[in-house]
């Protein structure tokens, strides 16, 4: 090369652009992230501790040190040697070891901090040799095997019982040590695979448990051993006149450590010398310590294997509880709770907006376009090659929500704020107050799928009112996203030409809309752009330049822009081909009928209110096809019969399988019923429409078929088949031989009916119809959830616990039946012929409870001499346990969500408390603090309330909106009238407002004071004062005053001119500040101009105070003229 730069090692690329030529440059190597492995070939007979073979070899290495934690404690603890193909296998492994010790002497170093792999041989050698080498080495070497072959004559058990031999024994312990490479693949595999982490945490959690548990129990067996008078000599455990011996001393031993380590402690094995006392304290101590972990962290853990599902959770369930507190009718509430399944089915549940911000501009382009993908693709302006970054700030701004047919997205005189996006289906823009002539449709425009509406009101420069001209109806199911005027120019700032082209296509699809634009424009103000108002109002009441220039101004045809080639293409198709792609004038074709629904009248569109849509026509046309519509009331009560009989069965199956209680009378009649009745539900489930993914009714018997066979149909079958009754057919009596086996071949065909418990899974969509029609609380929901885990599963072990119990006793064995019942009888017999199945169900569910609470009396426990039921013991204390360690902590935070805005509000006011008592206020201003905040924490909502509105499609915003201040701001005169005027004003007023609680002789504002905020005076009297205090007045409810502090301009410095005192004893108001009443502008600026309008008027007509001529000439006239109202 000609060009040559020196640079020392170690340089980053950037200290070396001041050293190179820039030729040169861009081949220079890069500083290696910290994150991130700095790849370099290894030399000859090297290995990379990141390549394939190596990862490989540590996969196999790990499983080889699973089988040794595993395998040598037992083989210590209770005298095992290997013999045949284990001897073989396990000098395998220790060759495998060894040769691991080699490879470790030859396996490159990774710097942590550079993430350089360094292949100095000499510094790998000494940092093995200081580390883990003895050990390796030490725990690999057989020292046993080699002590066995040096002294040959020695008699076999005297070798074993020599102090020096079993001291060798226990130094293959150390080959637990080798277990934390099964920890570092572990942390390394968390690292690189994005696995649910609430997966890892629960696996990770029930291995340590189950690995401590089987140390613990070889401990426990290998200290007895030590002594005569040991727990295991007394329990008969060390003679050798049992069957399975060994496997009864492990499972005892296992038994144990697990009673003791979940803190149940039945009592029936219990320590006897010293050194098994000081053991057993230790395991307590660790016992205690891994149930406390566990109830800490399983209830997380679990509702965290679903974390997207447990967070939509979450959030439904806030929402519940504020559809309660806000006590919204159900028919509203319900509307809620569907938008937001629907909302968060579409977007993250997740805090997108903090993540995507810590993520570079380009990386979160990409996964912004990974994500919202679809959104993208079926959206016509997302979709036409802009550029990506102004593609990702839209899409990730834009709010979903659906409509389902004659729906209204907004009505006329709706309050415009939103820019609406059709992904699926068909709207019409319809006017339903204008009457036009005989034979002329109402319908304006039709929306396809794709395009956009709703921005004429927002950027027509003359239609931009901030009141919708027109209604949009829903033809089709449509699904839709919005997006506000405030996203729109918080994104127009850094992509103007996003702004420009909405104006553009505002100006062209008006032209479409003219005939009742144009009369509808003739009824209300107007904005001329040759009106220029003062100074003074143009802080808060100017509409922006980009509202009042002619579409011709703004950007004309051909026109291209200084900046990116994106915008320069953006400009390109606003003047080209607006809107034609995405509307379509009344000769477009009418879209086809929706399956099972009436068509629509072209000529006429109605309008139906969504929390009130009839399901009548859909009804009939059900029925019309001998369909049932799912909405009938036959329909319902037969799912709720259903889901009662399927109550019952997962109850009676288990038991009836378990206790070979055959029913009788009365109960064989009701099994053949509930046979019966699922069978009949197979029947109806064919002749059962439904709605399909575009909300639309499916009426063809075919397709119901169809999707039914391939859904629930088999399960459905083989859950309703009485298989015990058809097998019994073809079982005929015959000797006892013959008797035994088809008892055997009967039981096999009762446990085929543990089928019916698969109907389970069908049963949440009934409960979801009750919960809806009952309204219950998330916490009360909650409780019954945990309430009924914790039944089911006793009940299900109690079946299980006393099914191994019949067989143990068939083949001969003790059980815990006998041992209960009869524990001094020699010869008991068979259990289940002497105590009838009542008594023994009732002491089955009793252990299977006691065990699952912890509680562990020791008067009923498993047979210490039956491996099945020691067995199942060990694994129903784990799954118990962790089941009850879930319970009690959702209890916990049951108690704790119960009534959260109560919580809440407690939580404030004791925060308030502790500040004044900190403050040591007197006890006069104590009180007013107190009360204060009582009242305000009163009347504003604890919960998001504002978080949730803004995720609210318009029309339900403004629904929910309206019962939420009935009963306060919209008892203010000035709020009632703009909600009047524009339909929803109401839901962004409301989080405008601020309340107040003053009491008597407490003033509300002094004269004097910078004019920041104006007031409404809903409750009490007040006295006004003006500021040379000649002139008092009384106000009474419903006053305003102090409103020229929002019309006032900023270099006025206006102060307030008069000093209000509370005269009755309480006095509710509430204020408006200058900040709050600027922002209005930033939703609408015609709505800021109106309401200015009406403050202004308030003003002239209010004489107690007297403005300066200056101050009515500049600021009070122009925002009258704005209106052209004087």
């Amino acid at each position: 090369m000609a060009n040559v730069a020196l640079v020392e090692p170690g340089l980053c690329s950037s200290e070396m652009t001041a050293i190179t030529i820039p030729s040169v440059s861009r081949e220079l190597p890069e500083c290696p992230s910290p994150h991130r492995r700095h790849v370099v070939m290894p030399p000859r007979w090297m290995l990379n501790p990141e390549s394939s073979f190596k990862i490989k070899w540590d996969v196999v290495l790990a499983l080889c040190v699973f089988y040794t934690s595993c395998v040598v404690p037992v083989r210590i603890s209770f005298g095992i040697d290997a013999t045949g193909f284990f001897y073989v296998f396990e000098c395998g492994l220790d060759f495998c070891f060894f040769v691991d010790i080699l490879f470790s002497f030859r396996t490159g170093l990774v710097d942590p901090t550079t993430g350089h792999v360094y292949y100095n041989q000499r510094q790998i050698v000494q940092t093995y040799l200081r580390g883990w080498f003895a050990i390796d080495l030490v725990s690999t070497v057989p020292l046993e095997f080699m002590a066995k072959h040096l002294y040959p004559d020695v008699a076999s058990n005297t070798l074993q019982s020599a102090k020096i031999l079993r001291g060798l024994k226990l130094i293959r312990l150390l080959k637990l040590v080798r277990i934390r490479k099964i920890g570092q693949m572990i942390s390394k595999l968390e690292g690189e695979v994005f696995a649910n982490q609430s997966v890892l945490a629960l696996v990770k959690i029930l291995l340590f448990m189950l690995f401590l548990a089987h140390l613990v129990a070889c401990v426990w067996f290998y200290v007895a051993q030590l002594s005569p008078y040991s727990w295991s000599k007394s329990m008969g455990f060390m003679a050798n006149d049992h069957a399975n011996v060994v496997s009864l001393q492990y499972l005892s031993s296992l038994y144990w450590a697990i009673v003791t380590m979940t803190t149940v402690g039945y009592g029936d094995i219990t320590p006897k010398t010293k050194t098994e006392l000081i053991i057993a304290m230790f395991v307590m101590i660790i016992g205690v310590s891994m149930f406390g972990y566990v109830i800490g962290n399983i209830t997380s853990l679990v509702d965290n294997i679903n974390a997207a599902g447990r967070m939509q959770s979450q959030h439904i369930t806030t929402l519940k509880e504020y559809v309660i507190v806000r006590n919204l009718p159900k028919h509203l509430g319900k509307r809620v709770l569907d938008h937001f399944e629907y909302y968060y089915r579409h977007r993250s549940v997740f805090d997108e907006d903090a993540i995507l911000k810590n993520l570079p501009t380009g990386m979160r382009n990409d996964v912004v376009h990974h994500v919202l993908q679809k959104t993208i693709a079926r959206i016509d302006l997302l979709s036409s090659g802009h550029h990506e970054g102004l593609v990702s700030d839209l899409a990730v701004a834009m709010q979903p929500f659906f409509c389902v047919q004659d729906d209204e997205v907004y009505a006329e005189q709706d309050i415009a704020v939103h820019v609406f996006f059709l992904l699926k289906g068909t709207v019409r823009l319809v006017n339903t107050k204008w009457k036009p002539k005989p034979g002329v449709s109402r319908s304006i425009v039709t929306i396809e799928e794709g395009g956009h509406f709703g921005q004429v009101e927002l950027f027509h420069p003359r239609y931009s009112r901030g009141m919708r001209l027109a209604s949009a109806v829903a033809k089709t199911y449509c699904q839709l996203t919005m997006l506000s005027r405030p996203s729109i120019e918080s994104i127009g700032k850094t992509w103007p030409e996003l702004i420009a082209r909405f104006v553009v296509e505002a100006t062209v699809q008006a032209k479409l809309m003219e005939p009742i634009l144009s009369a509808a424009a003739d009824k209300s103000f107007e904005v001329h752009s040759d009106l220029k108002p003062s100074p003074a109002a143009a802080r808060s009441i100017t509409l922006p330049p980009m509202a009042l220039s002619p579409a011709d101004e703004i950007l004309p045809a051909g026109a291209t822009s200084s900046n990116s080639d994106g915008q320069q293409q953006l400009v390109k198709d606003a003047n080209t081909c607006i809107a034609f792609s995405t509307v379509a004038p009344l000769s477009a074709p009418v879209e086809k009928p929706c399956r099972g629904t009436a068509q629509g009248n072209d000529s006429h569109v109605p309008v139906v209110a969504g929390s009130h849509r009839l399901h009548l026509p859909e009804k009939k046309v059900a029925h019309f096809h001998w369909m049932l519509h799912p909405h009938d009331i036959f329909v319902v009560n037969w799912q709720m019969t259903v889901a009662t009989a399927i109550v019952y069965s997962s109850f009676m199956v288990p038991y009836r399988i378990a206790f070979e209680a055959e029913p009788v009378a009365e109960g064989r009649y009701l099994d053949t019923f509930v046979d019966v009745l699922f069978g009949l539900d197979i029947a109806i489930m064919f002749r059962l429409a439904y709605h399909n993914a575009d909300r639309q009714l499916v009426c063809n018997a075919g397709t119901i078929a169809k999707k039914y066979i391939k859904g629930w149909f088999v399960i459905d079958l083989f859950s309703t088949l009485p298989f015990d009754t058809i097998g019994a057919m073809f079982v005929a009596p015959g000797s006892a031989a013959q008797v035994a086996e088809s008892t055997k071949y009967l039981r096999m065909f009762r446990v085929a009916r543990l089928f019916k418990l698969v109907r389970l899974l069908k049963i949440g969509k009934v409960f979801k119809r009750i919960r809806d029609s009952i309204q219950l609380s998330p916490s009360t929901e909650r409780l019954l959830k945990l309430v009924t885990i914790m039944i089911c599963f006793g009940h299900w072990c109690a079946c299980i616990f006393h099914w191994i119990m019949l067989f143990e006793e068939e083949s001969g064995g003790h059980t815990w039946c006998t041992d209960y019942f009869f524990p001094y009888d020699d010869d008991p017999g068979a259990c289940s012929d002497r105590v009838p199945n009542e008594d023994r169900y009732v002491v089955a569910i009793y252990w299977a409870f006691t065990t699952m609470t912890t509680v562990g009396y020791g008067d009923l426990h498993p047979s210490k001499f039956s491996v099945p039921e020691l067995s199942f013991a060990v694994v129903c204390l784990i799954v118990n346990s962790t089941v009850f360690a879930y319970v009690v902590s959702g209890i916990i935070g049951v108690i704790s969500n119960h009534n959260p805005s109560e919580r809440e509000y407690r939580t404030q006011m004791n925060e308030m408390k502790d500040y004044v008592r900190d403050t040591a206020m007197s006890v006069r201003l104590s009180s007013n603090v107190k009360r204060h905040y009582d009242f305000l924490l009163s009347t504003t909502c604890l919960f998001p309330e504002e978080q949730i509105f803004n995720q609210l499609r318009p029309s339900l915003r403004f629904d929910v909106a309206r019962l939420v201040a009935s009963n306060t701001i919209m008892t203010i005169n000035i709020i009632a009238t703009m909600e009047k005027k524009y339909k929803g004003f109401v839901s962004y007023a409301l989080f405008l407002l601020r309340p107040q609680f003053i009491l008597r002789s407490e003033r509300v504002c002094r004269s004097g004071s910078p004019g920041t905020e104006m007031f409404f005076l809903v409750e009490g009297e007040c006295e006004q004062m003006d500021q040379d205090n000649h002139n008092v007045r009384v106000l009474g409810e419903g006053t305003l005053f102090e409103a020229y502090a929002l019309l006032a301009p900023p270099e006025e410095h206006y102060r307030m001119q008069s000093t209000v005192t509370a005269l009755t004893p309480t006095c509710q108001l509430y204020s408006l500040s200058v900040q709050e009443f600027e922002s209005i502008a930033d939703l609408s600026p015609a709505i800021s101009v109106n309401l200015g309008y009406e403050l202004a008027m308030s003003v002239k007509k209010d004489d107690f105070l007297r403005l300066s001529a200056d101050q009515v000439q500049k600021t009070v006239l122009p925002v009258l003229h704005l209106l052209n109202l004087l």
